[in-house]
Order: C-alpha cells, then structure tokens, then sequence
C-alpha cells in the first residue's frame, strides 16, 4: 500500500500524476516505514479525511521506496468504477502518452479485472470478460423516437451518459440526443465549494424543458454524494441546500 491517490472520479489528470509518482517512481511529499505507521500519522490532522489523505510511499530502512513498479512487474488494477480505471489503463498502455510526464514508462505485464472501455479497448488484457450490457434505457428511448437530454458536471457526467447507456461512450443518435457536460472544479476539495455546479445544471436542465424538444431530461446534481464522502457535515448540510435551491 503506497498510496491513497490513483482516484479518477474528477478526470483530474493531476491526482494520476500524484498516483503514478507514488506506484511507479516512489516519490511522494510523505514516506512511512509501514502503512499503519502511514495513517496513524496523517489522520493526526484534524482536517484529514480518508478521501484526500495525501500520497505517501513505505520505505526500507534505508530510506528507499519498498516495491515501485519497474520493467517485468505484473500489474492488476480491480474496480467496477470504469471512470477511474480508464485513466489508469491509458498511463499504464499507452506509449505515446502525453497528460502528463510519467519520467519513466516501465515494460509490466498488465491485466484490469475488466476491459473499462470496449471502444478504447482498454485494458487491452483483462481477467473476467466485459458483460454485454443491450437494450439499455437509452438505446431504448432512441430506437422509439425519444429525444432525450442529459446534464451534469464532469464527476458526475459519466452517470447519465456512459453508464446510462451500458457502458458504451458517445451517442446512440446524435440526431435524438444532446449531452452537457459542466467542467467541475479542481484543484480543490469538494467541502472547499460545496455548492459544485448544481445551479449551472438546474439551468441546462430548466432551458432543456422549456425548448419542448426532448420527452426526457435527466440529470445528476453530484453535491450530497460527493461532498458527504469528505466527512464534513457542514459542508454537506450546505451541499443539500444547493441542491434543494438549484431543483426549485
């Protein structure tokens, strides 16, 4: 256990950079002699949270980082969560790579539990074949003539378009369809601006509703699940209201 960064819900390629230093360099702000050692020591801080503990890396006596990835390692990457794993497979596959520098590209062999993404075919190795997923809501919806609108910020955009439809990115019709995405913040915490994009949202949605041009409008307002998992109750009593506002 080396870190607690390679999370990819925001498509924030910053939090893989910090991920991949971490697994593939051994570099991190913070080095612990063991992962108990590690938490014990950053839950200290009052204002810590198991959502955004910073990176560390478990060092030998030494000094040095205990089991960086390197050339002829075996890696697996396990989450039902495609959103974050497709970001993952992308620095771990991809020679030609360009989010961010990744210093050293090392030769591994490696699998997910899944293939994340069919159409990017990522992984291109994987353990348990990808289900087939047919017939879903909005290929439904589509195949009878329902225009169909969907909106939400980027942590939450993936729920009403790639998992709404089976897995499956981009339009069954582009002609019956249209999808907004509002950029989230980052950089920041969700607590830190616990009001998101909800408004934003209500809006598209309010302006999708009134052109009476689709016969479905969905969207997601991110703001209880997203603030809630960082502890702060406050934060997210105040992120309940948002999204209470932005529905009137």
């Amino acid at each position: 256990m080396r870190s607690f960064q390679f999370s990819f819900v925001q498509n924030d390629w910053n939090v893989v950079k910090r991920g991949w230093d971490a697994h593939v360099l051994g570099e991190a702000p913070y080095k612990f002699k063991s992962g108990l050692e590690a938490l014990k020591k950053l839950r200290e801080d009052p204002n810590a949270n198991d959502q955004y503990l910073p990176p560390f890396v478990i060092v030998n006596e030494n000094g040095n980082p205990v089991g960086p990835i390197t050339d002829g390692d075996t890696v697996v990457t396990f989450n039902f969560r495609a959103d974050r794993m497709v970001m993952l497979a992308k620095a771990l596959e991809y020679e030609e790579f360009n989010k961010f520098d990744r210093v050293r590209y090392p030769k591994i062999h490696y699998a997910g539990m899944l293939q994340y993404d069919g159409e990017l075919k990522l992984p291109s190795h994987y353990l348990v074949a990808p289900p087939l997923i047919e017939r879903t809501s909005g290929e439904y919806l589509v195949r009878n003539g329902i225009r169909t609108f969907a909106c939400s910020e980027t942590v939450k955009f993936g729920h009403v378009t790639f998992f709404w439809n089976g897995n499956r990115s981009g339009y069954f019709d582009p002609e019956m369809e249209e999808y907004v995405e509002i950029p989230s913040d980052t950089g920041i915490s969700f607590n830190v601006q616990p009001k998101m994009k909800a408004l934003e949202i209500a809006e598209k949605a309010r302006d999708a509703i009134l052109s009476c041009r689709f016969q479905q409008v969905r969207v997601n307002l991110p703001n209880g699940d997203m603030v809630g998992h960082t502890g702060d109750m406050q934060a997210t009593i105040e992120a309940c209201k948002a999204a209470d506002e932005a529905v009137k």
